[in-house]
């Protein structure tokens, strides 16, 4: 299914695995790129991130600062969100 989302930067949450790791692989498999947050990575998680263009970010999203981490560290890289 063409998603058109080739070039688009989507964040993930909870990506290092269940339906977070899901949703970055078919993200990234359409071209996109991601930033995936989650408190640790996975091997599954790295694997993904040495083959398509996704940045992986540890963080706490249930801290007062960890929402603003991954959301400047998304900017920072790409300069702009378009998923989320």
């Amino acid at each position: 299914m063409e998603l058109h989302l080739k070039g688009k930067v989507a964040v993930v949450t909870g990506a290092s695995k269940g339906i977070g790791l899901a949703v970055v692989e078919g993200l990234v498999r359409e071209g996109a790129k991601v930033v995936a947050g989650s408190r640790t990575s996975t091997p599954e998680l790295d694997a993904l991130a040495a083959e398509y263009d996704v940045t992986v970010v540890p963080v706490d999203l249930s801290t007062s600062e960890g929402p603003e981490t991954l959301v400047r560290r998304a900017v920072e890289r790409h300069g702009r969100i378009d998923v989320l």
